[in-house]
């Protein structure tokens, strides 16, 4: 059994610990949560009572062998350095964090230095084993088309507060992944990740769909060079209390910690 830490308990936060304490409670202990929003010492859930750090401090000096960060891009930022130096591994779940390239050399460098290691989350859109593969083979062209209704969108920078169409389908945003992290923080994780697993995320096209009748998030990926093509869709509801993310975002931190738990390693 390995020691975990979790920083977030937001509405994805919530469904991560409630996969570790019933489907993973013989592979990980949760030694304690970071979350500012949590006031209490401790909270409760499944009959198993864990930690409320008080500090980030407490979670640098914590037992926990692996933390998972579930709490936004500016959480990588903050606390994934220290936890690498720390002697921690760090699951990473805000991906677009990483088109910034410096903080990537950077978080490189210090698993490197530290013999850690840094695990990335496949999210909404899964098929990173695929990507990968293909980009080993060279010369790949990659792109992501995201459709998400207006009411996951609104508020995006990128729209400088102009509201999308709530009866038209309408094409919100084109560009690279790194543009698309920039104007959309919240919603384009998957074009980041897709971009790290394949050509970068200067060459990763991005599209981003507004539909009215949109019936969950979904995320059309496409990896090919002159020897294979994949094509990879995803649809998945978005969380109710969370509409910017889907529920499958947390549920890929529980496979991705099954997985590394398992004597048997799937790619």
């Amino acid at each position: 059994m390995k020691n975990l830490a979790i920083i977030g308990y937001g509405a994805l936060g919530k469904i991560l610990v409630s996969a570790l304490t019933t489907q993973l409670k013989e592979q990980y202990e949760i030694v304690g949560i970071l979350d500012i929003a949590l006031d209490e010492n401790e909270i409760s859930i499944n009959g198993i009572s864990i930690p409320v750090f008080s500090s980030k401090e407490e979670l640098y000096d914590s037992p926990a062998e692996i933390v998972v960060e579930i709490a936004g891009v500016g959480a990588v930022k903050e606390y994934a350095p220290a936890l690498l130096e720390k002697g921690k591994d760090v699951l990473i779940t805000s991906v677009g964090a990483l088109a910034n390239d410096e903080l990537l050399k950077h978080l490189r460098n210090l698993a490197i230095k530290h013999d850690r290691k840094i695990h990335l989350t496949s999210g909404a859109i899964g098929g990173f084993d695929l990507y990968r593969t293909l980009s080993m083979m060279r010369e790949v062209q990659a792109s992501i088309e995201s459709t998400k209704a207006p009411k996951s969108l609104n508020g995006a920078p990128y729209l400088e507060g102009n509201l999308l169409s709530e009866s038209e389908r309408v094409c919100a945003f084109e560009g690279s992944a790194r543009e698309a992290i920039s104007g959309f923080p919240k919603n384009t994780n998957v074009a980041v990740a897709t971009g790290l697993a394949t050509v970068g995320v200067d060459e990763v096209k991005a599209t981003i769909i507004s539909d009215p009748n949109a019936q969950g998030n979904t995320h059309k990926i496409s990896v090919e060079n002159e020897k294979a093509k994949v094509t990879v869709e995803v649809t998945a509801k978005p969380d109710e209390k969370n509409p910017k993310s889907s529920i499958t975002a947390a549920w890929s931190v529980a496979a991705l910690l099954a997985n590394l738990a398992d004597p048997i390693q799937l790619f």
